[in-house]
Order: structure tokens, then C-alpha cells, then sequence
């Protein structure tokens, strides 16, 4: 080392790429020993039940794990806070998440009119008097595959982690599924589909950040102070969570992290993740990519609240 020093730079300037990026194991690889990551703990989640048949495919991601090709992304996301089709405000997922709850305000009616639409009665009360005809038969078959796919996507959402494998899993295997079992859908049926995969990606938006925030935390939580009382929020540490989540990032090689961060629901994750690196005494500066003028404003506001230079 000696002989060296005449070759060694006298310090060592760290620039952070992809700050809003976490991949498994330090992106080199999934580790295949690990039992996976699910809700149980018993290994990957299986894909939704619909995709068991001949038209799915097991090996296809369905957002409800992280893997290498699916990292965490620490984001919130905006959605829209009122009724799907009129005019509203975007807002962030962890301010909407307070307000309004862990669902966008318009999915319950427009799940539940989705599958109204798709019921089928007509053809199943026309069953009862007739033998159905083959086009019959087979809209009454895409009516009950639809009804299924919905019902689902609607109770695996809670289960979601990765929004990119969510959109992937919609575009290779969701959308096909459709179209493969339809000859041709009806305006009314296709406008109703529509509806529901915008108001279910919000969903997924929302419980993908949610999870990611979780994570991070580690256990605490934020506790909002009693209306008549002048306090600022304060934050608890939940001892179930954060053994949960000790868990959960062993399992993606992130480390246990003990305690975690101390992330405001007021502040996005992308917002922390920057003044968190730009706060690191190593790091001299984090490139950003910046694809929107909006991505520009949240980088230089981190940049403000941060300690840093």
C-alpha cells in the first residue's frame, strides 16, 4: 500500500445513478436459495387463479413479486382523486393514501359495475327456457372468464410490489386473454374495461408505494395528532411490522435495516430517496434522470431540504 499511495488518488468523489432503484441482492442476481417473496413467506405467489388454465402461463410476473428484472422502485405515483371521467386534481399516492384511504375513490363503484355488465342474466335466464346458441354459449363462457379475472385482480391487489411487472403482466398475458376469448367486443363492453384497468392500475399504484414505503420504514409508523391538539405528528414503532419487514428485506438481500427510516406521509419516496443519498457525507452528488420538467422540480426540492452543499 505504501508503493502505492504515489498512484492512489488523495480522495475519492462518489456520484449515486438510478437513486430511485433497488434491486435484489445489489443487482447481481436473484438469489435462488431465497424462499422467495410472498405474504406468506412460503415462496413466490402464484399467479392469479384464472391463469391456471391452458390460455395462462405460470412463468409469467404478475406485480405481486420483486425479482431482478423487477426491482423495487421508490416512488410514489399521482392519481386521480375523484370520480374517473370528470375533471380532478392529480394527487401524490401518500397524500391521497391520507385523505381518502388505500383505494382511489372511484374503484369500488366502477369494479362493482364492471361486473354488473358482465353478468350475463339475460343469457342465463334465456338458458332456462332454451338451448342456448353457440355465440350465446360462448359469450356466456367470456362473461364468466371476465367475472374472474376481475374478481382476482381485485383480491390480489393487496398483494402488489412491482407496478412495471403489473403492466407487463396486463399487456403479455391479461389483454390477450381477452381479446383471445372474444371475436369482437361490443363499444359498451370494451369502454367498460377500459374504466376498470385505469382505476385498477391507480389501485396498484397506491398499494405498490404503500408496500415500498412500509419497507423502508421498517415498522414505524406515523400517528397524526388529535384535532384539538396543537402536536405535530409523531411516529410509533410497531414491533409485528418491523419483524415482518426485518423478514422481508433478508429475503431481498437489503439487510435488516433495524428500525428503519423515518419517512413523513407528507414527503414522497422519491423525495426522501434523494435527500436521503444527498445527506450521505460519502456521496458528493446523485445523477437523476429527469424525462418530465416536473421530475427537475422534485430533484432540486429534495435538493433544498437536504443538508447537503
Amino acid at each position: 500500500l505504501r508503493k502505492m499511495r504515489c498512484i492512489l488518488p488523495s480522495s475519492v468523489e462518489v456520484y449515486v445513478t438510478r437513486p430511485l432503484t433497488a434491486y435484489p441482492h445489489g443487482g447481481t442476481g436473484w438469489d435462488q436459495s431465497s424462499p422467495g417473496l410472498s405474504e406468506s413467506g412460503g415462496g413466490i405467489s402464484a399467479p392469479p387463479a384464472f391463469l391456471n388454465g391452458d390460455n395462462g402461463s405460470s412463468t409469467e410476473s404478475d406485480g405481486k413479486k420483486i425479482d431482478a428484472k423487477h426491482p423495487v422502485r421508490i416512488l410514489d405515483y399521482q392519481v386521480e382523486s375523484g370520480p374517473i371521467g370528470q375533471p380532478g386534481e392529480l394527487s401524490w399516492t401518500n397524500l391521497h393514501y391520507k385523505e381518502y384511504g388505500p383505494r382511489p375513490s372511484a374503484y369500488q363503484p366502477i369494479l362493482n359495475a364492471v361486473l354488473s355488465h358482465f353478468d350475463a342474466d339475460a343469457i342465463l335466464e334465456a338458458s332456462l327456457e332454451r338451448e342456448l346458441t353457440v355465440e350465446e354459449r360462448e359469450t356466456l363462457d367470456g362473461c364468466k372468464l371476465i367475472r374472474d379475472m376481475v374478481h382476482d385482480l381485485d383480491a390480489s391487489l393487496d398483494t402488489m410490489k412491482s407496478f412495471a411487472a403489473y403492466e407487463e403482466y396486463l399487456v403479455n398475458v391479461a389483454v390477450p386473454l381477452i381479446y383471445g376469448s372474444f371475436e369482437e367486443l361490443d363499444e359498451e363492453s370494451a369502454g367498460m374495461l377500459q374504466l376498470f384497468f385505469r382505476v385498477h392500475g391507480m389501485a396498484v399504484r397506491m398499494v405498490v408505494s404503500r408496500w415500498t414505503r412500509e419497507m423502508l420504514m421498517g415498522g414505524w409508523t406515523n400517528i397524526d395528532p388529535v384535532d384539538d391538539q396543537k402536536v405535530s405528528t409523531t411516529i410509533e414503532l410497531d414491533k409485528d411490522q418491523e419483524e415482518k419487514m426485518v423478514k422481508i428485506r433478508q429475503i431481498l438481500g437489503f439487510g435488516e435495516l433495524k428500525g428503519g427510516y423515518n419517512i413523513p406521509d407528507s414527503t414522497t419516496l422519491q423525495e426522501f430517496a434523494l435527500k436521503n443519498l444527498l445527506d450521505e457525507n460519502a456521496v458528493k452528488g446523485v445523477v437523476v434522470g429527469c424525462s418530465r420538467p416536473e421530475h427537475v422540480l422534485e430533484a432540486v426540492r429534495a435538493a433544498d431540504t437536504s443538508n447537503s452543499v
